[in-house]
């Protein structure tokens, strides 16, 4: 699992921490903040959290409405690399959470002046509007669940626009996006828009999930295999 480890998160000392922190403390506060109504949606449909179908049932889904007019093997063929690319990503960022074991912005927010770093001050009464997680939290899981997905719907679909609804609490909200990519830098920036996730747990994520897919495809697409045989 540690094959695709991230070189883990900034120094608690650094700027682009201090930057992250803020960032995630004004854009993912409960209440008040300067979230605007999209991101508060995007957050939301994003969620895939309990009672749902969770981030890889979301794409899952997804994929079930891009390949819905294929033959059926080919269907098959790409879900079987699609969820092999997913498992192993879920695999490689719990890896990095337990590695890395590093706290939610709940907890740095209200501890902050603990973390070293004069630009950031504590605030007792910040709560995200989504909440956290009972595991740590660098890399993003959403983030590397949904660019494993994109990577290989791409692989395999090419990039197209898409259409896609909701497998959150939130029915009947559908977006569109250019990309199968596009969706899933949506997906890992709703993180921060909840105020679960730092930016830097995104972007580290999303590179996470693309060199896991990448590896999935090379190995385990049925077109290379066909060819190596």
């Amino acid at each position: 699992a540690h094959q695709f480890r991230p070189p883990g998160p900034p120094a608690m000392t650094s700027g682009t921490y201090a930057r992250a922190l803020l960032e995630v403390e004004t854009l993912g506060r409960q209440i008040g903040g300067a979230r605007t109504d999209e991101q508060t949606l995007i957050a939301r449909f994003w969620e895939d959290g309990m009672q749902t179908s969770t981030p890889s049932g979301h794409w899952n889904a997804i994929a079930l409405q891009e390949i819905a007019g294929l033959p059926l093997a080919k269907q098959l063929d790409i879900l079987l690399v699609l969820n092999i690319a997913m498992a192993d990503a879920g695999m490689a960022a719990w890896d990095a959470k337990y590695h890395y074991r590093f706290w939610r912005p709940v907890t740095a927010i209200q501890e902050a002046s603990v973390d070293g770093n004069p630009q950031t001050s504590s605030d007792s009464r910040w709560w995200p509007y989504i909440q956290s997680p009972m595991f740590p939290e660098y890399v993003s899981g959403h983030s590397a669940f949904s660019s494993a997905a994109a990577t290989v719907l791409s692989h395999f679909l090419g990039s197209h626009p898409i259409t896609i609804g909701t497998e959150s609490m939130v029915g009947g909200i559908k977006r569109s996006f250019a990309s199968f990519d596009a969706a899933a830098e949506e997906a890992g920036r709703s993180r921060i828009y909840g105020g679960i996730h730092f930016q830097f747990s995104n972007w580290d994520g999303l590179e996470l999930g693309r060199r896991v897919a990448d590896w999935t495809i090379s190995r385990l697409s049925p077109i290379a295999l066909a060819s190596a045989n």
